[in-house]
């Protein structure tokens, strides 16, 4: 101990000692400190640096183990939404993550919606759906009193989203976090989460909610173009359906107009070799008296008649198609325009077993029409059903209806099928064969029909119960 006290130097001079009558005293020499104590108060060092070093490594194995299980989920997460590509099963997984992991007590995730006007909450926790499915947000800024970085992760302030937000704050002094979805510049969709006032997130809980944003963001926005693929996809099939349609009717009118145009060919020439044969006749004189010459021209004026109505229908039709046909509906009586069509229908030919009918017009008002257009399309009615009827009774009857009349031609004839009756009344219907062979015309009076009522305000339709059953078709005609 004292060697470790002296130096190289010289040796100071003790001052000088002053004499006193009392006895000398030993100046108090200090002891030597024991080596244990030095060791043990190494060992106490060292055992507070252990303990020190020890609470060091538990937490970071706590932290390890969070962060292992963060970055588990995160897998399992991208995993599944990599392998979905629709935003609601996107928004359900990032929904459980968030209210799991970071033990939200309620939780709300929005999309933005087809139009881009909103943002709609698509899932919720915490919370009945009733209250967190009314919980809108205006886009692009769901926050518009706010000033807020949206594409950022941050806590919310109280007054950030007002009343709507209130239900995920229920009062209890929670804080609300806001977790953004974006991509290029776009807010896909985010998340609130309502959390304890003391909460606090750590630096691994924060890189979790980034990793948890990005491919929640890119899923939302690959899910978006799988939706827009898909309707576009859609729609090119309705259309190539569509096309489809419209070529098979093309293919079919096409057919149709080929039929027409011999069918009408022959139509044409009928009447006319009528006339010019009885007209021959009449010149090369081929006639025993005057009234069999009467006979001939009387013949010759019916072939001419009805050659004159072929080509009326034809220019008719001409002029619905370019749109030049006209009509000019007024206030007219029904009873006058039955009796001028009375002796008209009485003459066209029929079978002996054919009876034709009239109603009782008394008390019938007037109907706002076209008299020459509803004149033509009742000859043509009659004029179908005496022509189809082979037996029993063609009727003319009227109902009348709250603002309309109703005129019906009822026939026991040959009938309509159920499959005809959906395309009678479009052109070249009766072109088709069968009993257009049979029977004649061009298959263009019910079109006509048709729109010579529409354009007057009124409807026509037929009923038939199906072949052999004979037929019912209407026309309706407002009441002036």
């Amino acid at each position: 101990m004292t060697s470790s006290n002296q130096s190289s130097g010289p040796k100071p001079i003790p001052p000088p000692i002053k004499a006193s009558s009392g006895p000398k005293q030993v100046p108090a020499v200090p002891s030597p400190r024991p080596q244990g104590a030095e060791l043990l108060a190494e060992l106490m060092q060292t055992q507070r640096q252990l303990t020190q070093a020890m609470h060091e490594t538990r937490d970071l194995r706590a932290k390890l183990g969070r962060r292992s299980h963060q970055m588990q989920v995160l897998q399992h997460v991208s995993e599944i939404l990599a392998a979905t590509s629709k935003g609601g099963q996107v928004v359900s997984v990032v929904l459980d993550v968030l209210a799991q992991e970071f033990h939200c007590q309620r939780a709300v995730v929005w999309a933005l919606e087809d139009g881009g006007s909103g943002y709609v909450p698509r899932e919720g926790t915490g919370l009945p759906r009733a209250e967190w499915s009314a919980l809108r947000l205006p886009a692009p800024n769901p926050f518009p009193e706010t000033p807020l970085v949206l594409f950022q992760s941050q806590w919310l302030d109280p007054a950030c989203g007002g009343e709507t937000l209130q239900a995920l704050r229920d009062g209890e002094g929670q804080q609300l976090y806001f977790v953004p979805f974006e991509h290029q510049l776009l807010l896909l969709g985010f998340a609130i989460l309502a959390m304890p006032g003391d909460r606090r997130l750590e630096e691994e809980d924060l890189d979790s909610i980034g990793i948890l944003q990005r491919q929640t963001a890119i899923s939302l926005y690959n899910a978006w173009l799988f939706r827009d693929l898909s309707e576009q996809r859609d729609a090119l099939q309705r259309q190539a359906l569509e096309l489809e349609r419209v070529n098979d009717a093309l293919r079919e009118a096409d057919q149709l107009k080929s039929e027409f145009l011999a069918l009408t060919s022959h139509e044409l020439r009928t009447p006319l070799t009528g006339i010019l044969g009885f007209t021959r006749l009449v010149m090369d004189g081929l006639y025993d008296d005057a009234e069999e010459m009467r006979s001939m021209l009387q013949d010759s004026y019916t072939s001419g008649q009805h050659l004159l109505g072929l080509l009326n229908d034809i220019l008719d039709l001409a002029k619905i198609e370019s749109g030049k046909l006209e009509v000019h509906p007024e206030p007219f009586s029904l009873a006058i325009l039955l009796e001028e069509v009375k002796p008209i229908a009485e003459a066209y030919p029929r079978r002996a077993d054919v009876e034709l009918f009239w109603p009782d017009m008394e008390g019938i008002p007037e109907v706002v029409v076209d008299p020459s257009r509803l004149k033509q399309v009742l000859l043509n009615l009659l004029s179908n059903a005496l022509k189809f009827t082979k037996e029993g009774t063609v009727a003319v009857q009227v109902e009348r209806h709250p603002g309309s009349i109703t005129l019906l031609v009822v026939d026991t004839g040959i009938g309509v099928s159920h499959e005809a009756q959906t395309r009678l009344f479009q052109k070249f219907a009766q072109a088709e064969g069968g009993h257009s062979r049979e029977f004649g015309g061009t298959g263009l009076g019910l079109v006509i029909s048709k729109h010579m009522m529409e354009m007057m305000g009124g409807t026509i339709s037929l009923t038939s119960e199906g072949l052999g059953k004979g037929s019912t078709l209407r026309i309706t005609m407002p009441i002036a």
